[in-house]
């Protein structure tokens, strides 16, 4: 039997045993109250506007983008939807992949399946392997998206935690929203609708396999809940398991690939189990290895236990890197159990109340290859150790020529296994309130407690002691022989587990009101006015033994694993108000034309006080084509890991301006330069120390980002061609002062051409008195307010339910279609303006680690279908080809980055005798391989925010309903 039938073989029996599931639990159950319906729509863009026959028996919503409530759905927002059949069609048990559809979604987002590499895990920022998927609209980062559950914002933006079967649709509108939703909402909002009333009780399996018969995930959920005239409550529990997949599963990512001269070359880490080791000029004569500028060369060990010299021989780069991607996951391992209560009770008829829960535990791991070493990590190798054949100590400083330094050794510590960062999070959002009306007058009123919680353990496994090392070494182990069992016991005692916890929470109390003020012409003015206050907070904590020293830039662990403790709080009181001026109707010219403005007032604790404005407009000049525009100003304010993060160790590369200056020059840049001597030949690596943080570790403040975001589109609902819907959008967002970590880089260039830079004092160097004058002791590259993001675009989308028709007697069943697509024409961003040498580059069509995947070109195209019990459904993902830019290593060349076409199917009946659903689906039909990216991603040599990486992928799922 070949691969693929095995393939096929074992997707059938994973339908079968979910069928055999179903129906088994079947016998045990009553009679059904009502049928699993077909599966319509895929996705659409605003629901069809609502004719003035059909308003009047229409009640009153409040629709994503707008404060007010109203019948027309159809508003100045450019708002797309995906309804529950959609979601369900996509056959995916959490709600972070199925988002990708949206063509609006873009850059860097963490991917539930296949975001590992966590590394230490030393600030709270990092997630790698956590099992979050969050989203990023318009290519402008999570942070720049705000995720709502019924227009309230979640404390944790954690998609996975909303129980994908009660959304009645997910909202997207992808325009900056601040006077609506307040900080956040630049790049637009996300909106899960959940469905208000839901009587009896169902159970659904699930399970998926990729083709290469790995990846296996499995889940199920169990519904129930009952409605009356009086109100609803619905229960629910929900399960999924997702397998670990190796990188070295697929051979795109089986070993990192760096373009060297325009050719894919295998390569990995330096640091290797043999050593990468540094000798003086003697030495590397012996070997016949070349010396660097300060007489310093490399060897590595070759064979013999490392105790002669006649072991080693010249390290030889390319060729003796480590492969670490042997040990990263392109599937993260994770299991995740959630539960919900919806329910919502009316008292009279003129008051109510409601309450969600919802709750998720979450348990998983990211791994990475043994742990490297190195004397940086601050243990020495004495010139006096029985083990040493060179007669050198190896310390972290490693000045040639000075006496009382030493010279570098790096090793990886194969022995001590992989290392494991688990994660344990547990996710709490609690929405409550009441609603009423005033009386017989058409004002309404709602009053809202939101509270959200997360605690997020990270333990790091297989870390290593840096105290008990050295006294492994010191006792007589011999560093130099890994590949000795006794060696391996012996350094193993060395082992640690650091811990690290992030604890975040919001409690935000809100009241609106909403209604009719008097009457115009054409139609009654209606108004919204609010009040809120949130408190947010965070509390991150790391076990002593990985506290960073930064007087030493070591912690009791390997410096990867060091870390610093943060903690913050802040608080916001926001006014908002919002009118809609209907000014025409019915007139020639304009069937109807609205004036819609709102302003939102934000107090800060933090920040200050922030105003911003929108104007928006919606005109019919007939019936069928609505012609919208909207105006609005946003902002973010700074969040709490960019205000109170902790100082963190990284090691950027510099090209310093101080090296071979004059006196004279030297003291034309005193506070650049400071400690510099005249002629300095530069540091000794081109990497040097920095320490990430939030602002407030350095004593810095911040301002929020502000900005403007411009809309401007046409609606055509056709009379004469029912069922049919198109919109086009022009989009325009502009943003100053953006939020963002700065680079060792820009803050000594910044300092060097203006002594007067607020980031002089971010540099610091050992002073004219040290043996290492001059060289940089270390720079703080905190979160500052620098650059400018200015990124526009044109947004499609069409839906179109095909009027039923027959073929003699024959009924080919119900078809619809819909296609959304986003044209990026422009991203363009300034990191330093203002400053000597800044530019603005347009990242349009580009692929970088700053900013991810900003194809020009991003679509979705989906057919469905439904006959009696039968539906189907097809749909194409396409993102156009983008260029990888400086992605040769030699040559800093840019790189192309093919487009993908990806396509998936769904078939599901309906089995009315027992009440169940069937649905069978394959994703990546066609078994795209994703491009490379090379040495730009840090993940498997491709951008796992914007691509498959598992391949091919079947799955299938039944439901069962009971009363």
């Amino acid at each position: 039997m070949d691969i693929q039938s095995q393939r096929l073989t074992a997707a059938v029996r994973l339908a079968l045993s979910l069928g055999v599931l179903a129906a088994s639990g079947n016998a045990l159950a009553q009679h059904a109250a009502a049928d699993t319906g077909p599966a319509p729509a895929a996705s659409s863009s605003s629901p069809p506007k609502a004719k003035k026959t059909e308003a009047k028996s229409m009640q009153a919503v409040q629709v994503t983008g707008s404060l007010i409530r109203r019948v027309d759905t159809e508003t100045a927002s450019p708002v797309v939807s995906l309804d529950a059949s959609a979601i369900a069609a996509t056959g995916k048990p959490t709600l972070g992949q199925v988002l990708q559809q949206f063509s609006s979604v873009s850059g860097n987002a963490a991917n539930t399946s296949n975001n590992s590499n966590g590394g230490g895990g030393a600030s709270p920022t990092l997630e790698g392997g956590d099992g979050a998927a969050r989203i990023s609209l318009r290519g402008l980062g999570t942070s720049r998206t705000l995720v709502l559950v019924d227009g309230q914002r979640m404390a944790n933006a954690d998609l996975n935690m909303i129980p994908e079967n009660m959304i009645q649709r997910v909202d997207v509108l992808a325009e900056g929203a601040s006077t609506v939703y307040g900080s956040d909402a630049i790049g637009g909002v996300v909106n899960f609708i959940m469905k208000k009333n839901y009587t009896g009780a169902e159970i659904s399996a699930n399970g998926g396999v990729s083709g290469h018969n790995d990846g296996n995930r499995r889940g199920f959920t169990l519904t129930a809940g009952k409605s009356g005239e009086k109100g609803s409550i619905v229960f629910g529990l929900n399960y999924n398991k997702y397998d670990p997949v190796l990188a070295t599963a697929r051979g795109f990512s089986k070993q990192q690939l760096y373009l060297s001269d325009g050719v894919p070359t295998p390569s990995g880490s330096s640091t290797i189990p043999t050593g990468r080791i540094q000798v003086g000029s003697a030495l590397a004569s012996r070997y016949g290895c070349s010396v660097n500028s300060s007489g310093v060369a490399l060897i590595t060990r070759a064979s013999g236990n490392g105790g002669s010299l006649s072991d080693y021989r010249c390290y030889q780069g390319s060729t003796d890197a480590y492969n670490y991607n042997a040990y990263n996951y392109i599937q993260t391992e994770q299991e995740r159990t959630g539960a919900f209560i919806l329910g919502n009770y009316k008292f009279t008829d003129k008051l109510s109340a409601f309450v969600d829960i919802f709750y998720t535990h979450t348990d998983s791991s990211g791994q990475d290859a043994p742990a490297p070493t190195g004397v940086g990590d601050g243990w020495t190798l004495s010139s006096s150790n029985p083990n040493n054949p060179f007669g050198e100590t190896f310390s972290s400083s490693s000045i040639a020529g000075d006496a009382n330094s030493g010279y570098g050794f790096n090793t990886r510590l194969t022995g001590m296994g992989s290392r494991l960062h688990t994660f344990s999070t547990d996710n709490l959002q609690i929405n409550t309130g009441l609603r009423g009306a005033y009386g017989d007058s058409s004002w309404t009123w709602d009053a809202m407690i939101d509270y959200g919680y997360s605690n997020r353990t990270q333990r790091n496994y297989n870390e290593v002691n840096v105290d008990k090392f050295q006294d492994a070494i010191d006792s007589g182990v011999n560093i130099f022989d890994q590949s000795d069992p006794a060696v391996v016991k012996a350094l193993r005692s060395s082992l640690d587990t650091p811990v690290y916890q992030l604890v975040q929470g919001m409690k935000q109390v809100q009241f609106d009101s909403t209604g009719e003020l008097w009457d115009l012409p054409a139609g009654a003015i209606q108004l919204s006015a609010g009040a809120l206050y949130r408190q947010q907070y965070m509390n991150y904590t790391v076990s002593q033994d990985a506290v960073l020293d930064v007087a030493t830039s070591t912690c009791e662990v390997l410096q990867e694993a060091c870390g610093s403790p943060g903690r913050g709080s802040f608080n916001v009181k926001e006014l908002y108000v919002e009118g809609l001026i209907p000014l025409l109707s019915e007139v020639p010219g304009a069937y109807a034309l609205n004036l819609d403005i709102g302003v939102r007032t934000s107090q800060y604790s933090t920040t200050g006080t922030t105003t911003n404005k929108k104007i928006a407009l919606e005109w019919r000049p007939i019936e069928d084509l609505l012609v919208r525009g909207t105006v609005s100003q946003v902002f973010r304010a700074p969040n709490l890991d960019e205000l109170y993060d902790g100082q963190t160790i990284a090691g950027p590369n510099l090209n310093d301006p101080c090296v071979n200056l004059t006196t004279a020059e030297l003291a034309a840049h005193s506070k650049a330069c400071a400690g510099v001597p005249a002629g300095w030949s530069g540091n000794p690596n081109i990497q040097v120390g920095a320490f990430y943080s939030g602002a407030k570790a350095v004593g810095s403040t911040l301002k929020p980002e502000a900005g403007k975001s411009i809309d401007m589109g046409l609606v055509y609902d056709p009379s004469w061609l029912p069922g049919m819907s198109a919109s086009v959008d022009f989009w325009h967002i502009y943003l100053n002062n953006l939020l963002t970590e700065i680079t060792a880089q820009t803050v000594v260039n910044s300092c060097f051409s203006n002594e007067n830079s607020p980031y002089c004092s971010y540099i610091h160097r050992y002073d004219a008195t040290s043996k290492q004058a001059g060289d940089v002791y270390y720079i703080n590259t905190p979160v500052v307010n620098l650059g400018t993001l200015d990124t526009s675009g044109i947004d499609y989308a069409m839906t179109y339910r095909i009027p039923h028709f027959d073929l003699g007697g024959f009924d080919p069943g119900h078809f619809s279609a819909s296609l959304n697509a986003t044209y990026t024409g422009s991203y363009k961003n300034n990191a330093t303006p203002g400053q000597a040498g800044s530019k603005t580059v347009n990242y349009a069509g580009t692929y970088t680690q700053q900013f991810g995947n900003i194809a020009r070109w991003r679509s979705s195209l989906t057919l469905n279908w439904t006959r009696g019990n039968w539906s189907a459904q097809w749909q194409s993902r396409y993102i156009n080809h983008a260029t990888n830019l400086d992605a040769d290593a030699v040559t800093g060349a840019n790189a192309p980055v093919a487009s993908v076409l990806y396509h998936s199917i769904q078939l599901g009946y309906d089995v009315k005798s027992i009440k169940t659903r069937f649905d069978v689906g394959i994703d990546n039909l066609s078994n795209k391989i994703p491009p490379l990216v090379y040495q730009n991603s840090v993940d498997y040599n491709v951008d796992t925010s914007t691509y498959d990486t598992l391949g091919r992928y079947f799955w299938a799922r039944a439901t069962m309903k009971f009363l």
